[in-house]
């Protein structure tokens, strides 16, 4: 055998091996690729729901939150990107009872992942109903509200005459005055609007405004509304689509504000897991469980804390309503629905500075998301002070157990 022979065997020799070795390792890192892909996508829409799902899934799942760090959730809108990842996820967590306002907008025919809705199995309150019941107890308990009320709808009739034509301005402004002298200084609490109602009469009176516009803005402060309202409608800027956006419906969604609930929907989570993907089914579970000991640590703690307390306290919108059932408390709010974008009115802050004085009231509560300027007028007028009570919904660093604990000390300094 020469010398160019034995090369040629030599060279066949190392290069099949090394080709091998180059197959291999291709075939190495596709499989590592593939078991990447492999694991669930999870898409949730807030940010305690990705919480959850990141403690329940840890490293066999990807989990994505929609709204941005410091988005507030009531104004935050999905982008076409956020579309197509709801599009491609395997599994789409939300908390359910209307709280995902702009669900309905999407093509859900185009979404081919599961839809969890983490309130399943949980009992809702319906938020208007709760709302009229805390209103008809208070005036049961002062007569406050209905004697109010009565005021104003004596202005409202004889504002209403005039603009129907049945009397002048002149006997409009004369009646109005005559209710003034009736009820200035009844203790009713309204001492603040009969003030700017007069303002408005002398106004007229001195001829700085007309005197149909000054008694539209009377009928308008008596009636609640803004006076700009009906202008902003003429002109195009109707909010309405605004409020509807912000609106949760008649049912309030806010159940995991109670720990008790959250423990429902972590298990709602877990279950959800354990379904799409039963070879992790044990792994899913257990990790669910460890996570709801500290959730039961937490109901424990607050039970224990606020246990021989006061229970009525002031907060800005309708989000403790479960909180509040689960431990005994007594929740008045600033704004008398789930919207926490919606109007205070003059006979609103004259309803709660008389509720907060009645009862011996000296904290009210704000939220991270809203300005603390309508909180900061009535703590004035009390001699209080303003805390943050956090509805968890702005998305930050600390954790769900770390953010009630928090609350819980806010409503101790309150309440105990």
């Amino acid at each position: 055998m020469n010398i160019q022979v034995k090369l040629a065997i030599i060279a066949i020799a190392i290069v099949i091996p090394l080709a091998s070795l180059a197959i291999t390792q291709t075939n190495f890192t596709s499989d590592n690729s593939t078991t990447e892909n492999s694991k669930l996508q999870v898409v949730t829409s807030a940010t305690f729901l990705y919480e959850f799902s990141q403690n329940i899934g840890k490293e066999m799942i990807d989990v994505t939150l929609l709204v941005p760090m410091g988005a507030d959730p009531h104004d935050w809108e999905p982008t076409i990107r956020d579309t197509e990842r709801l599009q491609k996820a395997d599994m789409i967590i939300i908390n359910g009872i209307g709280y995902e306002h702009w669900i309905g907008s999407l093509e859900l025919s185009s979404i081919a992942g599961i839809l969890v809705d983490t309130s399943n199995g949980i009992s809702t309150l319906d938020s208007a109903k709760y709302d009229e019941e805390k209103h008809d107890d208070h005036a049961k308990e002062d007569g406050h509200d209905e004697h109010t009320e009565e005021f104003y709808e004596e202005i409202a009739h004889v504002i209403e005459e005039f603009e129907e034509g049945q009397i002048t301005q002149s006997q409009s402004i004369e009646e109005i005055e005559e209710i003034l002298l009736e009820h200035e200084g009844d203790g009713h609490g309204h001492e603040g609007t009969i003030e700017d109602i007069e303002n408005l009469i002398h106004e007229i009176e001195d001829g700085h405004i007309e005197g149909a516009e000054g008694l539209e803005e009377i009928h308008h402060l008596v009636s609640g509304e803004d006076v700009h309202d009906d202008h902003a409608k003429e002109d195009g800027h109707d909010e309405e689509d605004k409020h509807d956006k912000h609106n949760h419906g008649a049912l309030d969604p806010h159940i995991w504000l109670n720990p008790v609930f959250a423990q429902l929907q972590v298990k709602n989570i877990a279950n959800a897991l354990s379904n799409s993907d039963p070879t992790n089914k044990n792994y899913y579970q257990s990790n669910a469980a460890i996570y709801n000991q500290e959730l039961n640590l937490l109901d424990t703690k607050i039970r224990t804390e606020l246990s021989g307390c006061k229970t009525d306290f002031i907060t800005f919108h309708d989000a403790f309503s479960y909180f509040s059932e689960e431990y005994g408390l007594t929740q008045h709010t600033i704004i008398s629905s789930t919207d926490s974008h919606g109007e205070v009115t003059p006979q609103t802050l004259e309803n709660i500075i008389s509720l907060a004085r009645e009862l011996n009231i000296k904290v009210i509560f704000a939220e991270e998301s809203t300005s603390t300027k309508t909180s900061q007028v009535i703590a004035d007028e009390i001699g209080g002070k303003v805390l943050v009570l956090s509805p968890l919904e702005i998305v930050s660093d600390e954790t769900y157990v770390e953010k009630m604990t928090k609350n819980l000390d806010s409503l101790k300094d309150a309440l105990c």
